[in-house]
């Protein structure tokens, strides 16, 4: 084999992977960035017509937020619309992480596949015109979160989420 062509082959490796090396520290870089514990006070509206999580045209409400060390923060999301009224509900998932990749604190599922696997399924909902409140620890390290949940199916949703220091 000619030896230009072995070299172009081992340069494209080589830019290959540093591209790769790059990209995968930029987006570890984003994940920890150092984010001020800050209050929120935002309403969201949303509809789908499905609200199963992995498909990736489904609506999210995102929150994402940060504890500082040795504080608590309190998370209140209220539904002040729910389709079905009180028996709709709809079920909160949270990420370990601070995820802001969407617009106005709404993204499709797909936007999340990135992250899908850190996820976690709370074992919460909102139901009807019942708050969902939860209290954050910061321990002795600043933390961030991001809770996602699914705008209900059957019209349209409206949430109130305040997050305030306790």
């Amino acid at each position: 084999m000619n030896k230009k062509i072995v070299g172009l082959i081992v340069a494209i490796v080589v830019v290959c992977a540093a591209v790769g090396t790059l990209v995968a520290l930029s987006l570890v870089s984003h994940q920890n960035t150092k984010h001020e514990a800050q209050a929120l006070a935002f309403t969201v509206q949303g509809t789908n017509s499905c609200l199963r999580f992995l498909e990736s045209n489904v609506s999210l409400c995102y929150v994402p937020f940060t504890v500082g060390a040795n504080q608590n923060w309190q998370l209140t999301i209220n539904c002040t619309q729910m389709p079905g009224g009180s028996a709709g509900w709809t079920e909160l998932y949270i990420y370990k992480g601070y995820w802001d990749n969407g617009t106005n604190h709404k993204c499709q599922a797909g936007d999340t596949y990135s992250i899908l696997s850190s996820i976690q399924d709370n074992k919460k909902i909102i139901q009807g015109d019942n708050a969902f409140t939860e209290t954050f620890n910061g321990g002795t390290n600043q933390q961030s979160y991001t809770v996602f949940f699914v705008f209900p199916n059957g019209g349209q949703g409206t949430f109130h989420v305040t997050y305030k220091q306790t």
